[in-house]
C-alpha cells in the first residue's frame, strides 16, 4: 500500500494537460513540474492554446451556421425538386386540371432562373461581375416571367412544402423513437415531437461526447493503474529475488558445512584403514623368525666394534692423504678401506629399521623387558 501511494498522481496536471505524472515523477522532478502548473493555465487538456482554441470555436460556430443555411436551403431545393417529380409522374397516370398545371409549371421556371442565379454566385474567382451569355443575375431575375406572382406562388407553394417536410420529419422522428409508441398521438402532437428532435439529437450528440471523454480518463487511469500494478510487481519480484538467494546461500552454507563435516569424518576413517593396512603389512613382514635372525644380526653387530675400525680407517686415510698421491700401492689400499667403509655404512643404515621394529615388537608394554627366541626376557638397559 505504501508503493501505491508513492505512485499518487497529481489530479490537476494529468487532467488539465495530456500528461502522464506519477507521485514519484512530481518528486524527482518539481521545477518541470511547476512549467507544467503553468502551462495548465494557457493550454487546454487537448495542448492547444486557450486563445487559439476560443478562435477555432468560433470559427466552428460560424461554420456550423452556414452550414446550417447551407443545409436549409438545400432541404427546400430537393424539396421542390421532389414535388415537381411528384407532379409529373401524376401527369402521366392521370389527369390534372389545367390551374394546377400551370402552377407547376411556374414554379419549375422560377426555380430554373434560381438555380442559373446560383449557379452565377459559385464562380471559381469569387467574383461578383460574372454573367451567362452575357445577362447578369439582375437581367435573369427581371426576364422571369413570374416575377410579379412571386408572392402568389409562395403563399400556396409553403403550405404543400411543410406538408411534406412535416411528414418527413415525423417519420424520422418514429424511427429514432422506434422503441416508443408514436401511432396513438394526434397529428400535431407528432409534428411537435418531431420538432424537438434537433435538441434531443444535440442533446444525445452531448451524452456521447461526455461518455467518450469519461471512457478516456477511465482509459487514462487504467493504464496508470497498470503501471502502478506493473512497477509494485517489479518491487515484489526484485524482493523475492533477494529473499530466495538469502535463503539459498544460507541452505547452501549450512550444507557446505555438512558435507565438509562428512568429508573429514570419512578421512579420518581412511587414514584409520591406512594405519591399520600398515600394521598388518607390518605383522606378515616380521614374522617371528624373521624378529629371531633380526635380533641375532642386531647382537653380531653390537659384538662387532665398528666404531673403533671406523675412527682407525679413517685415521689411515687422512695419513695416506698426508702422504700424497705418488704411491700406487697407498692408493690401493686406500680405495680398498674406502669401500669397506661404505658397505659398512650401508650394512648399518639397511638393518637400523629391521633392528628397531624388532625391539618394538619384543618389548612388553609398560615395561622395559625384552622377549628372547629361546622364552627368556631380557632387562632392558638403559632409556
Amino acid at each position: 500500500m505504501a508503493a501505491v501511494g508513492e505512485e499518487d498522481e497529481p489530479p490537476d496536471l494529468n487532467l488539465n494537460l495530456p500528461v502522464h505524472i506519477t507521485g514519484r515523477d512530481a518528486q524527482k522532478n518539481p521545477e518541470f513540474v511547476k512549467l507544467l502548473s503553468t502551462l495548465s493555465h494557457r493550454l487546454t487538456h487537448t495542448g492547444v492554446s486557450k486563445g487559439l482554441q476560443k478562435d477555432v470555436e468560433q470559427a466552428k460556430e460560424q461554420m456550423r451556421r452556414e452550414k446550417a443555411a447551407w443545409l436549409q436551403a438545400g432541404a427546400l431545393y430537393h424539396e421542390l425538386e421532389e414535388l415537381l417529380l411528384d407532379h409529373d409522374i401524376r401527369k402521366q397516370e392521370s389527369e390534372i386540371p389545367a390551374a394546377e398545371t400551370q402552377f407547376y409549371t411556374a414554379v419549375q421556371e422560377c426555380l430554373t432562373t434560381a438555380e442559373i442565379c446560383e449557379y452565377l454566385e459559385c464562380g471559381p474567382d469569387g467574383r461578383k461581375d460574372v454573367t451567362l451569355l452575357g445577362l447578369t443575375r439582375e437581367q435573369l431575375q427581371q426576364n422571369n416571367p413570374h416575377r410579379k406572382d412571386l408572392k402568389s406562388l409562395q403563399k400556396k407553394l409553403v403550405p404543400l412544402v411543410e406538408e411534406r417536410l412535416k411528414k418527413k420529419c415525423t417519420a424520422v422522428f418514429s424511427f429514432h423513437e422506434s422503441s416508443s409508441n408514436l401511432s396513438t398521438d394526434p397529428g400535431e402532437l407528432q409534428f411537435a415531437k418531431a420538432s424537438q428532435l434537433p435538441l434531443v439529437l444535440e442533446r444525445e450528440r452531448l451524452d456521447l461526447q461526455e461518455k467518450k471523454r469519461q471512457l478516456q480518463q477511465d482509459r487514462a487511469a487504467r493504464d496508470r493503474q497498470f503501471w502502478q500494478y506493473y512497477q509494485i510487481l517489479l518491487q515484489t519480484l526484485e524482493s523475492l529475488e533477494r529473499i530466495v538467494k538469502h535463503h539459498r546461500l544460507k541452505s547452501q552454507l549450512e550444507n557446505n558445512n555438512v558435507i565438509s563435516e562428512w568429508l573429514v569424518q570419512r578421512f579420518d576413517a581412511m587414514e584409520l584403514k591406512i594405519k591399520v593396512v600398515e600394521a598388518q603389512v607390518l605383522c606378515d613382514t616380521y614374522t617371528a623368525d624373521t624378529v629371531a635372525a633380526l635380533k641375532q644380526i642386531r647382537r653380531h653387530l653390537d659384538s662387532t666394534p665398528y666404531d673403533s675400525e671406523y675412527m682407525q680407517s679413517v685415521q689411515q686415510l687422512q695419513a695416506y692423504r698426508s702422504v700424497g698421491m705418488g704411491f700406487d700401492s697407498l692408493v690401493q689400499e686406500y680405495g680398498k678401506l674406502q669401500e669397506a667403509i661404505e658397505n659398512k655404512k650401508w650394512g648399518l643404515t639397511a638393518a637400523a629399521p629391521g633392528l628397531q621394529v624388532c625391539r618394538d615388537g619384543l618389548r612388553q608394554p609398560g615395561t622395559g623387558v625384552w622377549e628372547t627366541t629361546g622364552g627368556h626376557r631380557e632387562q632392558e638397559v638403559g632409556t
